[in-house]
């Protein structure tokens, strides 16, 4: 299929995916213990080729969501939809308490839009762990550092670029899982956990994202995966 329109935005300025959770509440501070692996050594643009193309569909996708967020001031939850064209270009909608709705555009690691608008550069940068808790492993940049590590019981591999870094986990053995983490400067920005269904183990069951800034969680329960047909191209203008 050819690329949908707003390819041209990936020189945009990054902004962050954090919009689908803060649209709805804003929290606090915490720490968080990293899942961040030791004694990874430098690999080759091709092993991670290969270790991230089960996570990387080629063809077009409806994901059809539960979500709820949770900090000190309370939760809320609600439904959302998310459409994926390969190779990386996300629209993720959601429908909340009160009526409250909203989207936002990501193509690679940026956000293009976002409806409602917000102050996006006041926001934390999570579109990797965003992408992973839909299964979604996004390809690293071509001046990153690439290191990894394999064992019978899991795959590891980290993108290391200027003072970011995201790190991936593979559980290869027990109940399959995605690990996703990223940073900026040993800080972790967010981080998830995705269990992943027995039957399609890279398709993507449940996700719990967490924020330690904000000192808050962000939870999506997968209900269906459905392959279909090319999204229109209003598909991606903004509302």
């Amino acid at each position: 299929m050819s690329r949908p329109p707003y390819h041209r935005y990936r020189a945009a300025r990054a902004t962050s995916l954090a919009v689908v959770a803060a649209a709805v509440l804003v929290g606090c501070a915490s720490a968080l213990r990293s899942i961040a692996p030791a004694n990874l050594t430098p690999i080759t643009a091709a092993t991670v080729a290969d270790w991230t193309a089960p996570f990387q569909p080629a063809v077009p996708l409806q994901f059809d969501l539960r979500w709820r967020f949770e900090n000190r001031e309370g939760s809320a939850a609600g439904r959302a939809v998310a459409r994926y064209a390969p190779p990386d270009t996300l629209r993720f909608d959601y429908r909340g308490p009160f009526g409250r709705s909203g989207s936002v555009l990501v193509v690679g690691n940026q956000a293009v839009w976002s409806e409602p608008e917000g102050d996006l550069d006041n926001l934390i940068p999570v579109a990797p762990v965003l992408w992973a808790a839909l299964g979604i492993v996004t390809a690293p940049e071509e001046e990153a550092d690439l290191l990894g590590s394999e064992t019978t019981d899991r795959r590891a591999w980290r993108y290391a670029h200027g003072d970011h870094a995201v790190d991936y986990i593979q559980v290869l053995q027990g109940k399959a899982r995605l690990l996703a983490e990223l940073r900026e400067l040993d800080k972790i920005l967010g981080v998830v956990d995705v269990e992943l269904s027995d039957s399609a183990p890279t398709t993507p069951v449940s996700a719990v994202m967490r924020f330690p800034s904000q000192r808050s969680k962000f939870s999506l329960t997968v209900r269906q995966v459905d392959s279909v047909a090319p999204f229109p191209s209003e598909t991606w203008q903004h509302p």
